[in-house]
């Protein structure tokens, strides 16, 4: 026959059964071990996006101003916290690479798009040509009558306001050119790099197998790429260098402010962006998971992010 315990035992072991192991007064009992909290990834890009469902291919910052081409064949320009489209007809054809230069009063540019589009500022208006060949995906140069288009037809160059197909380079494809009048660098598929140096081209030889997407450079003796799966190269007049990002995700686009030197800003999937000063990258948290396909600006401390979905992000460095 079972023999039933009484209350007051049956409340002593089902006390002395909760108490910790090890311990005689609750008051002693350790604290709980919850994870350590983890620092908040601090936003320092301000949010300047436009309400679109079209993607800001690239950009030209020009004082506090910013200009974009976009997919669907539109250009967008921001002043003062407002938007304002610029008409252009080109039949919806994505627009993917933009070049400007002189000031807000004198201010020349030029886009270059799918089915060989050309479009040229005037100050008031977009002028368009076609040029019938594959797509332009960038464009860069000295000055409005030294410039260079990549894309899926090889080099194109503009001298003295005539674009001619320079056929040194066949039909090679680039995604990116770097130019500054002197020296020149292309980009493209597989880790492909061809320079331009006193107006040829040359494929170059980097032990590089993944795919390029962007360049910029202050010189000769300082140019950066960006491609797939983070990376970051940059040459020094001499040698290419690989940089860590820390990273896996794409790198759209690199920028590097002239007035500086030995200092980039690179932007990519997820959102993701970098100051990367010699060979340091440090992460500069943008707070959006869009693909960020341009980076770009006038210096270090007004850089700008375009991407998907008409995102346009500010940074003033601080």
């Amino acid at each position: 026959m079972n023999q039933s315990k009484s209350p007051l035992l049956l409340l002593s072991l089902l006390t002395f059964g909760c108490e910790p192991k090890g311990v005689t007064d609750p008051n002693d009992a350790p604290p709980d071990t919850a994870a350590p909290e983890v620092e908040e990834e601090r936003v320092v890009w301000e949010d300047m996006r436009h309400g679109t469902s079209v993607t800001f291919q690239d950009a030209h910052a020009v004082g506090s101003q910013l200009i974009v081409v976009t997919t669907d064949g539109q250009t967008w320009r921001y002043v003062e916290d407002t938007w304002t489209n610029l008409p252009l007809n080109v039949d919806e054809e994505d627009l993917n690479g933009i070049w400007g230069g002189g000031g807000v009063d004198n201010l020349k540019m030029v886009g270059v798009g799918a089915a060989g589009i050309i479009i040229d500022w005037t100050g008031t208006n977009w002028e368009v040509s076609e040029h019938g060949t594959a797509l332009f995906q960038a464009v860069d140069g000295d000055n409005i009558n030294d410039l260079v288009a990549v894309g899926g037809a090889g080099p194109w160059r503009n001298i003295s306001g005539e674009w001619t197909a320079d056929p040194e380079l066949g039909h090679e494809k680039f995604s990116d050119v770097w130019y500054n009048g002197t020296t020149g660098l292309a980009v493209g598929d597989d880790g492909k790099i061809a320079w331009l140096i006193d107006g040829e081209w040359i494929l170059d030889e980097v032990d590089v197998d993944v795919d390029l997407y962007g360049v910029s450079g202050v010189d000769y003796s300082e140019i950066w790429v960006t491609g797939a799966r983070g990376t970051l190269l940059k040459w020094n007049g001499t040698a290419w260098q690989s940089i860590e990002l820390d990273t896996n995700a794409n790198m759209w686009s690199v920028w590097a402010p002239a007035a500086v030197g030995n200092l980039a800003f690179v932007v990519g999937a997820n959102g993701e962006a970098y100051k990367v000063q010699g060979t340091v990258a440090e992460p500069i948290y943008t707070g959006v998971d869009n693909i960020l396909y341009s980076v770009t600006g006038t210096n270090e401390t007004n850089v700008w992010a375009t991407g998907g979905r008409g995102v346009a992000l500010h940074y003033t460095g601080e």
